[in-house]
Parts: C-alpha cells; sequence; structure tokens
C-alpha cells in the first residue's frame, strides 16, 4: 500500500472531500495528515481514506509565533516554561489525533538550541562558498560527539584551498564550539517533555518519531539520540531517519557519513522520510537527484514506516516515477506482498 501525505495537495483544495478524490485519483488508497490540515478536515478525511501518520503539530496551528514557522512554532527544549509547555499541549493533541484516526505513529521536530551562530547561518555560509570537500576530521568529530573539550579542529589547509573554503571551516568549528556550550540545558528541557509525552503516547498506542533536522542547531545531534535512547527505553518513542536532512548534515561537516544515523539507530527505527537532494535542496522525488538508495535500504527494518517525502514543485509524474523507482531500488520489500506502507509527502 502507498500513501500520499495531504502536504502534496493541501493549499489545493479548500474542502476535505476534494483533496482526498485527488489523491484517490492519483492512484492512493492511504494518506499521512501534515501540519496544514486544519481540525475541521480530520473526521471527514478518515470517514473516506485510510490515515496511517501524522506530522507533528496536527491540527493545524492558526496562530504562529512572530519569527517562528508552522513546522516548529513551538519548542519541547524552550527554556521559556510557557513555550515548552505548549509545545507538550499540542504534541499530546497529535497523539490524540493519530489515536482517533488509527495512525501507528507521529513524526516530531524535537526543538533547537537558542545560539548566536544559527543553523541558517551556518547554511548560508555554506552555500556561499559551496565547499565541496570532506570536511570531516578528528577534530570535528570530538566536537560533534561531545569529547575532548580542549580539542580544537587546527585545520590544515592546502596550498590550493580557497580563502572561503578555509573561512566555512572555522565557521563549523566556531558554530560547533557554541553549540556543544549551549546544549546541555535544551537537551534536559527535551528529556522533561519526553517524560510526560512518553506515559501519554503509552497510553494512546501511538508511536513517537523523533525525526534528525535540517537545521544544523536542532536537536537531536547525532550524538544527541543516544542520551535520549539511553534515558528512555520504551518502544513508545524512537528514531525517524529524514534522508535529505542527513545529506545536508554530511555535506555541511556535522557527520561523517549520512548513513551515520542508520548505523547507529536502525534499532529504533520508527519510520523513514525518502526524498531526493540536488547539491543541498532536498525534498525532490526519488530518482531526481543524488541519493542512493539501494544503500539506505539495506538498514531498514520491516516493521519502519516508509514515508517518501517530496514536495512540490516536484510534479505528478514525478512522483509516480519515483515509485517505480524505489521498487527498483530496494524498496520492494515494503511495496509488494507485505502490508506495509510508503507514504509521499
Amino acid at each position: 500500500m502507498i500513501a500520499l501525505s495531504t502536504a502534496y495537495n493541501i493549499s489545493k483544495h479548500k474542502d476535505p472531500v476534494s483533496m482526498v478524490e485527488e489523491i484517490k485519483s492519483l492512484g492512493f488508497s492511504a494518506i499521512e495528515l501534515n501540519v496544514e490540515v486544519p481540525e475541521s478536515f480530520i473526521s471527514e478525511i478518515a470517514k473516506r481514506i485510510k490515515i496511517v501518520s501524522v506530522h507533528n503539530y496536527c491540527p493545524r496551528i492558526d496562530f504562529i509565533p512572530t519569527g517562528k514557522t508552522i513546522y516548529s512554532p513551538y519548542n519541547m527544549t524552550s527554556t521559556d516554561g510557557n513555550e515548552r509547555t505548549t509545545a507538550v499541549k499540542l504534541t499530546k493533541k497529535t497523539i490524540d489525533v493519530a489515536n482517533s484516526v488509527g495512525a501507528e505513529a507521529i513524526v516530531i521536530h524535537a526543538g533547537e538550541i537558542d545560539m548566536k551562530i544559527t543553523g541558517r547561518a551556518l547554511a548560508k555560509k555554506y552555500n556561499e562558498t559551496k565547499y565541496k570537500k570532506n570536511l570531516w576530521n578528528e577534530g570535528l568529530q570530538s566536537l560533534v560527539n561531545g569529547t575532548n573539550s580542549n580539542h580544537k579542529c587546527s585545520p590544515n589547509f592546502s596550498s590550493g584551498e580557497r580563502s572561503e573554503e578555509a573561512d566555512y571551516k572555522n565557521y563549523l568549528e566556531t558554530f560547533l564550539l557554541e553549540r556543544k556550550a549551549k546544549s546541555k540545558i535544551f537537551l534536559e528541557n527535551l528529556l522533561k517533555s519526553f517524560d510526560e509525552l512518553i506515559i501519554y503516547a503509552e497510553r494512546k498506542n501511538v508511536k513517537i518519531g523523533v525525526e534528525n533536522r535540517f537545521w544544523a542547531d536542532e536537536i537531536p545531534s547525532l550524538a544527541d539520540y543516544e542520551i535520549i535512547f539511553d534515558r528512555f527505553n520504551s518502544n513508545a518513542i524512537g528514531f525517524w531517519y529524514d534522508v535529505g536532512h542527513s545529506i545536508v548534515a554530511e555535506k555541511q561537516g556535522l557527520v561523517k557519513n549520512h548513513l551515520d544515523f542508520l548505523e547507529k539507530y536502525s534499532d529504533r527505527l520508527i519510520g523513514v522520510h525518502l526524498h531526493d537532494v540536488i547539491d543541498v535542496y532536498d525534498h525532490k522525488a526519488p530518482g531526481t537527484g543524488e541519493v542512493n538508495f539501494m544503500e539506505i535500504s539495506k538498514f531498514i527494518n520491516s516493521d519502519a514506516l516508509i514515508v517518501n517525502e517530496t514536495h512540490l514543485p516536484s510534479t505528478k509524474e514525478d512522483l509516480k516515477n519515483s515509485i517505480e523507482y524505489l521498487k527498483n531500488n530496494g524498496f520492494h520489500r515494503f511495496m509488494v506482498g507485505r502490508n506495509k506502507t510508503v507514504v509521499l509527502i
């Protein structure tokens, strides 16, 4: 069974019936509710099509605080008690939605660290330099993994290396040092939020998939997951792997290899967001970019939810082609002869 997220077409529809009918006309019999679905749509959607998963926060939040987006309007990591409480409350509502429509899991953006150098600033610096060489070295590893607090990257630049490339390495080191110095309280706040949410999710029989994020100032990092999973052994919480985000993290020098996430945490895997990447631009239809989906498929357990997170402006034809492409690149076992879902969002 292949499902399609409402993210692909909800902006085109003013009522849930026409939205579902379009999805069915494209050959899909199941969907994922995305963050743009209004509460008034949900019951009508559930009558007409199977819902397999729900993205936090859902239903749609109509008031977005200044400086925030609909994708991360409130943070479970926040040092503002009111914001953190609101994030937990709204996540419980998403869990309620998932429970009411029979969805197996929710996908969450856990939060971020308040930093002088933001993840967006790091991405901008990377994009400006278009640095293509391997950024990973022992010094970066110690900063990312939280070891050897006195170690500096001390990058050795080749004589042919452009000054802007060296500048990015220095900028990255400064970013990682700041992240390491400031992350503790934000991670502690997240753990406090999970203390409450996991109990609630267990009661509602819904799993919480913690997604690796696009911006480098967001939690969890590769090392943060280990802290989370050491603390919580419950089946109600696990890892949600986003392919595009991990590819970009590798390019920016935040991980040695995007597969590191899967190598370390595939045993806690709940679901996967599949989408392609061109340069640092993700959410392309699989098969239209540079991602090696075959190597990714080898890490995916049979119980995982498979989600194709393709966004516009990918075309309907791109999506149709991506289904066959994934089938031919390691994901056939999730599509043929199994009661398993591939979700296009």
